[in-house]
């Protein structure tokens, strides 16, 4: 059984600033996250609006171009099945909880799993998704972290995604099928992309 990072909802609740995309106290925010983390199994947290697990959230650039992916049946997220999106990442496991950041060790390692990124440098955090309009929404905090990388990534888990390099106007054209987390960092790009 898997156990993913999450924190009490109400803690978050108690602190977070409105909106579905926070950009500000996110050093006071991250700080309140490895205060209260703690490591509950994944099918609890996935039915527990007690809890919100933590995602981090990789928008991956490229020369005026955006890595973007569709999740495909196999891949986990049943509520997600079909959709595009421009954020590579996901939970955080136990076997992040010794390293010195479980957030970017977590990062780091999804980046390997699903684009065979082999450096990841210590990342800042842009912004927080932080919306239950949707029912994943619910259930996930999403920290965005823009990343520059090289051209030549693929997808690595062809059997849970696919996806390559898009321009702006193949996202545009996609956008009323992407992710939820998706078309918001898509709407307030201005807020990382020259990160």
């Amino acid at each position: 059984m898997e156990d993913v990072l999450a924190v009490p909802s109400a803690v978050l609740d108690a602190h977070l600033p409105k909106g579905p995309f926070i950009t500000r106290d996110i050093p006071k925010i991250l700080a309140l996250i490895r205060e209260h983390q703690r490591f509950i199994p994944r099918s609890q947290a996935e039915q527990d609006l007690n809890y919100r697990q933590i995602i981090p959230y990789a928008v991956l650039r490229n020369k005026g171009r955006y890595f973007m992916t569709q999740r495909l049946p196999k891949q986990g997220e049943a509520r997600l099945h079909g959709k595009f999106s421009i954020g590579m990442g996901g939970h955080i496991n136990r076997r992040e909880a010794q390293a010195e950041d479980p957030i970017q060790a977590g990062l780091r390692r999804e980046l390997w799993e699903e684009v065979g990124l082999q450096e990841v440098p210590p990342q800042s955090c842009t912004g927080i998704l932080n919306d239950s309009s949707a029912d994943v929404g619910k259930y996930h905090l999403g920290l965005v972290f823009p990343l520059s990388v090289p051209d030549g990534i693929r997808v690595m888990e062809t059997g849970k995604m696919a996806g390559g390099w898009a321009e702006a106007a193949d996202i545009e054209a996609q956008y009323d099928r992407m992710e939820t987390w998706s078309q918001i960092a898509w709407r307030v790009r201005s807020v990382w992309e020259d990160r």
